[in-house]
């Protein structure tokens, strides 16, 4: 793709994209507006923009390079949180670094009032724009599916909670802080998590085990074990830079447990797995419980990477009545906060010639 500006992204296209910056990910989603209810394109690239800032510019250079041929007319830019020291520099940095490959007319941002607004009023309240995309996956949800419900959307890094009735989000929270103090962000991934920090005192077999601070498996590791995820499917790097198959990730299994040279048995290993996999699941599913009770909502629906996961895990315990994944319902590809921008912002013009 040509990086000159006038030449790009011109009037006569017509898509729509999402570039969705998160802590370690780059999320890419685009749709035809004409047709919202199925994105025809879809990419997770491993992206760590935190500690790669120097290089952002010739990633996003090769990136958008390959979208030439996608007749994409607008950009909609989005963070999940704040990457650096303020909401200020990281919305003024993916900005700076974006507009030099694209021209600012044809980008907006989503804001937590719901609107989409210029890079302009962007920089002007960056809080505005940042860590929106819950709000975007609650209202865009409600848009596809008219069903009112807990949304539960397990993801790489983090599970959130979404009630929603009417089209209307019933949480209070206005930002990550609120949501983390209010039960509705806990930083339990189907990715990224330190398996430490599922069970940081670990009990097994009459032992009990204080796990270390450190990262030396996470949860893509232990979902590897499980057979749950595949090599293929582990998108983030590892913890100690090695392979993705099984046998590496029970390596860093045994490193959590500060197993070097002694022997320890191959299946003791895939138990605790499984053990770490129940815990992790059982404390969301009690969040889910409460939040449920909370709202007074009787439908919960799973989206996000890990649903299938989650979702099977639920319906075995038959707890729920009514529970469902997202993409179940509308019969569409992984859900998420990109695709439902991508969604309510053609669902709004596309009757336009915005």
């Amino acid at each position: 793709m040509a990086t000159n500006k006038s030449t790009s992204f011109t009037s006569d296209k017509g898509n729509i994209a999402v570039l969705d910056f998160g802590v370690t990910s780059l999320k890419i989603v685009i749709v035809d507006p004409t047709h919202p209810e199925e994105p025809f394109h879809s990419q997770r690239i491993y992206f760590p923009l935190k500690i790669r800032k120097e290089e952002v510019e010739g990633d996003l250079k090769t990136i958008l390079r390959s979208y030439a041929d996608y007749n994409i007319r607008k950009f909609i830019l989005t963070t999940t949180s704040p990457l650096f020291a303020s909401a200020k520099e990281t919305v003024e940095f993916i900005i700076n670094s974006v507009t030099k490959f694209i021209q600012p007319a044809n980008i907006v941002l989503y804001t937590h009032d719901e609107e989409f607004v210029s890079i302009k009023q962007a920089l002007e309240n960056p809080s505005k724009v940042v860590s929106v995309g819950w709000k975007a996956l609650g209202k865009g949800l409600w848009q596809m599916i008219k069903q009112d419900g807990l949304i539960v959307d397990f993801s790489t890094r983090t599970t959130s909670f979404i009630p929603i009735r009417e089209g209307k989000i019933l949480s209070n929270s206005k930002s990550d802080h609120d949501r983390m103090m209010n039960d509705e962000l806990v930083f339990l991934g189907l990715m990224e998590t330190n398996a430490a920090f599922i069970q940081p005192t670990f009990e097994y077999n009459g032992k009990t085990f204080n796990l270390p601070f450190e990262t030396h498996a996470i949860t893509a590791d232990i979902f590897t074990i499980t057979e749950d995820i595949q090599p293929s499917d582990y998108i983030t790097n590892t913890p100690d830079k090695k392979a993705k198959f099984k046998e590496d990730a029970l390596n860093r299994v045994k490193s959590m447990f500060c197993i070097v040279d002694e022997k320890f048995d191959e299946l003791d290993l895939i138990k605790i797995a499984h053990l770490l996999k129940v815990k992790m699941l059982e404390r969301i599913n009690q969040i889910i419980k409460r939040k449920k009770e909370e709202y007074q909502l009787n439908k919960i629906i799973i989206t996000g990477i890990g649903a299938n996961i989650l979702y099977q895990y639920l319906l075995e315990k038959n707890e729920y009545s009514d529970i469902s994944r997202a993409a179940d319902i509308i019969k569409t590809a992984e859900i998420n906060p990109s695709f439902s921008l991508a969604y309510i912002y053609a669902s709004k013009k596309m009757m336009t010639n915005d």
